[in-house]
């Protein structure tokens, strides 16, 4: 158990469209260290602050973007006496497009949104400050987002997707400028992550009728096991089990469909062992 709240999605967005956009000042920031299931993206629109992440101090300004990626621990506090305005949106990948629950095709969002901060503290991405001209384009969209929450207007949720959508096209072309402006070496360290995370996905596409359990395929990702697992939720849709369902039943379905094994064969086939060991020992009793 963590020494502080984490903030469950079921209780913090709407499951039909998990999203939410606020306006956060000194009088309404959230001075608790938390963390929360689901994606994070703040903008400072104005003002300066500190933000306490994974035990690190930073400043926050105007014309900063950072990401809280899942089971972050972090905090807001004020600097000094100084005013602030920031916009924070709270999502799910899958709010924008049930499609997006496999973002494979946004793999440079995926780097900035969830693996860097993985590889160490000392390596997390606490913020990207955007040039004067892309800080003017954020606002603009931030804006038109805040808008259509606020109205909720016939049509707002394909208007905020439409936005949000823009909002992470440019997160992910100045994150791509940042990684091509750091180290050889930490860019690589970048793709190794990705590289095992996606390899870990594969290698339960492939090995679904072994034994799995989730200690050993988050080994191979490099991730802790609830972690692994809630990065699959985010990425895929589904928890590690969810996934590992899924994907058994999906392929004793074409056995269903194409062979003329029986049902306790099928379930041996894609992994139920445990099935069949449940039915030997009813018979026996």
């Amino acid at each position: 158990m963590s020494d502080y709240p984490i903030y469950a999605t079921k209780e913090m967005l709407d499951d039909t469209f998990p999203f939410k956009i606020e306006i956060r000042r000194p009088h309404s920031m959230n001075r608790i260290l938390h963390a929360h299931e689901h994606l994070q993206l703040c903008y400072m629109l104005s003002g300066s602050c500190l933000h306490w992440v994974a035990g690190q101090q930073y400043v926050l300004a105007k014309g900063d973007l950072f990401s809280i990626p899942p089971y972050q621990e972090h905090r807001l506090e004020l600097r000094e006496s100084m005013d602030f305005v920031m916009i924070q949106v709270d999502f799910m990948p899958h709010a924008l497009n049930d499609s997006l629950r496999d973002l494979a095709h946004m793999e440079t969002f995926v780097d900035f949104a969830y693996i860097r901060p993985l590889i160490t503290d000392a390596d997390l991405l606490h913020k990207m400050t955007l040039p004067p001209s892309t800080q003017t384009v954020v606002e603009s969209l931030l804006h038109v987002i805040l808008a259509e929450w606020e109205s909720q207007e016939e049509g707002y949720r394909l208007a905020i997707k439409a936005e949000l959508l823009k909002l992470l096209v440019i997160t992910v072309r100045q994150y791509k400028r940042f990684v091509h402006l750091q180290s050889q070496q930490d860019s690589h360290r970048v793709a190794l992550h990705r590289k095992a995370f996606y390899e870990a996905i594969h290698y339960m596409e492939s090995h679904y009728h072994d034994d799995l359990h989730l200690e050993d395929v988050a080994a191979k990702a490099l991730m802790a096991p609830s972690y692994f697992s809630h990065m699959l939720k985010l990425v895929r849709g589904k928890t590690y089990i969810e996934l590992l369902t899924d994907i058994r039943i999906l392929s004793a379905m074409t056995l269903l469909k194409e062979t003329d094994l029986n049902v306790t064969e099928i379930a041996a086939r894609v992994g139920y062992n445990h099935i069949i060991i449940s039915i030997e020992r009813s018979k026996s009793i």
